[in-house]
């Protein structure tokens, strides 16, 4: 079975490539992976990602269907390829296309997706993470048209070009070389940012004591825990809003199910979910056997008011 560069890199050399799967978290522009999760991952400080295997299992054995589907839309005739693609000068930056075109100019990537990801889709527009990935993989083969072969929900199929654009692809090969050689090589850690709450939490296990802050350390601190307490407040009074909006929008439904309005279609329906009696496993004796403890570190900060800075 064909392997992809994140499941073929999951268990050999991670950490010594960059593929096309890595391209939008590197460029930190991927909606799954930030900056930082790479690092740890490839550094081996935590495991990757790549945990349902069935699901990724399924997305290769589809990508037959849709290319074969994409022949038939098109006219055009595909071969698979398994050649390792590299960069001539930096060779820890490889490529693994789906489908090589057999015009000599194009290649193809073949995306199984859900239902649920349609509208991103419509009209002209592509995932960031899939445009940059074929253009990456059109930097490496040296190719000039990239087509992206999408089958929607198992139940809708499309198929959308992009050029190669050289400046693009410089702009990755720089971040590409910026994370392998000052971040991966160094043993360095790039900035945490937004979503990357957990992957601290992994990479840094409690080892107890108290930090050893310098003073520009100390500053940035007091900065970033001034941001959240005002992040905070402003959090606070955004869902109190919503929660007076959602209120008062049940109380205009009243007993109805829905309503219409020129804009908004609304819903306000029952709907029944199972969830654990603790008080009955307890009283039989059985919840710490079906209990998990799960541990967290948990950030706390309290303003020490009236104390020198």
């Amino acid at each position: 079975m064909p392997k992809k560069e994140g499941q073929m890199i999951a268990t050999t050399e991670r950490g010594k490539v960059i593929g096309g799967s890595d391209i939008a978290a590197v460029m930190g522009l991927s909606r799954w992976k930030s900056p930082l999760k790479l690092w740890a991952e490839q550094t081996g400080k935590i495991e990757d990602s790549l945990s349902d295997f069935e699901a990724a299992e399924i997305g290769v054995e589809l990508e037959d269907f849709v290319a074969r589907k994409f022949e038939r839309k098109t006219g055009l005739k595909v071969r698979r390829q398994p050649q390792e693609y590299k960069h001539r000068d930096h060779p820890y930056m490889v490529g693994h296309v789906d489908r090589l075109v057999l015009d000599g100019e194009g290649v193809l990537e073949c995306k199984p997706t859900s239902g649920w990801n349609a509208r991103q889709w419509e009209g002209d527009e592509i995932p960031v993470e899939f445009t940059l990935q074929t253009m990456w993989y059109l930097g490496l083969t040296g190719r000039k048209k990239g087509y992206i072969a999408v089958l929607i929900g198992g139940q809708r199929f499309l198929w959308k070009e992009i050029a190669f654009d050289r400046e693009l692809f410089d702009r990755m090969v720089a971040a590409a070389r910026h994370f392998m050689e000052e971040f991966v090589l160094k043993d360095q850690a790039p900035m945490a940012g937004p979503g990357d709450q957990e992957t601290v939490g992994l990479v840094y296990p409690e080892r107890g004591g108290v930090a050893d802050l310098t003073p520009e350390l100390e500053a940035e601190v007091e900065k970033l825990l001034d941001e959240r307490a005002v992040g905070k407040g402003t959090l606070d009074e955004t869902e109190r809003k919503v929660d007076a909006a959602e209120a008062r929008v049940k109380q205009i439904l009243g007993e109805s199910s829905s309503a219409e309005t020129g804009r908004w279609s609304v819903s306000w329906r029952s709907q029944a979910r199972k969830v654990a009696d603790s008080a009955k496993m307890k009283a039989a004796g059985v919840f710490e056997e079906y209990s998990r403890t799960l541990e967290s570190r948990v950030l706390r900060a309290t303003e020490r008011k009236g104390e020198p800075a």
